[in-house]
């Protein structure tokens, strides 16, 4: 049950600030995969493996963070695992030099955020109260997506001014999450608990009422969250890389910069057409950004990936928002954690993207394999588009 008493601006934005902290901590890394591939001497797909190996630590996470948050709270949950990306920082730190570290760094970080992402977006819900659907979506979409943004930059300033740009931004994580770790603590947790809980299980906890809008409507979009922005974070910036000597940090943090931060686009327009029609619109822009990207590396024309970056960012920011608006009309009080959850479980295995394309070229080419993901994103396209018809004529039917 959502209570109404006690959350204030300060609380709400005390957990906007932690879920943007969380954000920040995993995107560090993400301009300085060529540093790591060269300092390390990796091939593509192993430079691939230290963005992607987040996944793995998410998917374990998620499956048991909703459900658990639904039982014991939001707030017990999130500040252990907030304390957990501190630590995933300094092992970044050790990793510099030692392959196997950045994986199991990576893969703290993927833990953190599987834990983080559904049970905030949840939390948050609960801390606007009923009517504040939307505005809970958009803001954690915002705060999420700015912190994802502010990672580039910031490593790459750092790279600029000439510090230890391995080791200097991750310190910084690890402070500012420890000042967000106290903020959140005087957090009400908003979320009433239920007097005879369910035992913890895996479970995706879609109120049956809603089922068909669920898996016809927000399954097909939620698979394309993440595909869209990692392939602009991590892949596209690598393979111009060669075109770019002594910029590829740079260009690097300008995609994370432009991608992160196009979300924040989804703010106009999700009120002008609404969350449902936000999902074929984020599905079509996201097939164009694809576009320019293989465009980007098949004609030697790399600063195309900057406008590729601002198209696949904006269609990740109405894919997200638009699924949390739909997904807190339909959430019930007893699984708000777990349906939220679920979400983010069908929508972080797209990070694995840039390591799927490059496994792909390695039997196909790199031009072949853009193509195919840029043709899957087409199917996606027209099934979430079809979807969002089948919902309009579902509603013109049921008014007549």
């Amino acid at each position: 049950m959502i209570s109404n008493t006690g959350p204030t601006r300060a609380h709400v934005g005390a957990l906007a600030a932690a879920l943007g902290v969380v954000a920040y901590g995993t995107n560090v890394s993400t301009p300085l995969l060529v540093l790591y591939r060269d300092r390390l001497d990796l091939g593509d797909t192993a430079t691939m493996a230290i963005f992607t190996v987040y996944v793995a630590g998410i998917m374990g996470s998620l499956v048991l963070a909703g459900p658990i948050s639904d039982r014991l709270g939001r707030r017990r949950l999130l500040l252990p695992f907030m304390f957990l990306s501190a630590l995933a920082s300094i092992v970044m730190i050790f990793g510099r030099d030692e392959f196997v570290l950045l994986l199991l760094g990576r893969f703290a970080l993927g833990v953190v955020s599987g834990a983080v992402f559904g049970v905030g977006a949840a939390w948050m819900q609960e801390l606007h109260g009923p009517g504040g659907e939307q505005r809970a979506a958009l803001l954690t979409t915002l705060v999420t997506f700015g912190g994802f943004g502010a990672g580039p930059p910031i490593s790459a300033a750092f790279e600029q001014l000439g510090r230890d740009v391995l080791v200097e931004p991750f310190l910084l994580h690890v402070i500012v999450t420890f000042a967000s770790m106290v903020a959140l603590a005087r957090v009400p947790d908003a979320h009433v608990r239920p007097v005879d809980p369910p035992p913890i299980r895996p479970n995706l906890g879609v109120p049956v009422a809603a089922r068909r809008t669920f898996w016809t409507i927000v399954v097909p979009a939620a698979i394309w969250v993440f595909s869209f922005p990692s392939t602009s974070f991590a892949l596209f910036p690598v393979l111009v890389s060669e075109q770019i000597p002594d910029l590829e940090v740079v260009v690097a943090a300008v995609s994370g910069i432009v991608t992160s931060w196009a979300a924040l686009l989804a703010r106009p327009i999700l009120p002008r057409i609404g969350a449902r029609a936000a999902l074929p619109l984020g599905c079509a822009l996201g097939t164009t950004g694809y576009v320019f990207g293989s465009i980007a590396f098949g004609s030697d024309a790399w600063p195309l990936v900057l406008p590729a970056a601002l198209i696949l960012g904006t269609a990740s920011g109405l894919l997200t928002a638009g699924s949390l608006g739909i997904l807190a009309e339909m959430a019930d009080d007893e699984t708000r954690g777990t349906l939220n959850s679920t979400f983010y479980l069908l929508a972080y295995p797209g990070m694995s993207m840039p390591i799927i394309v490059t496994a792909l070229a390695s039997s196909v080419g790199l031009s072949r394999a853009l193509l195919v993901i840029t043709g899957l994103a087409v199917v996606g396209v027209a099934i979430t588009l079809s979807g969002w018809l089948g919902h309009r004529r579902q509603l013109a039917s049921s008014a007549m």
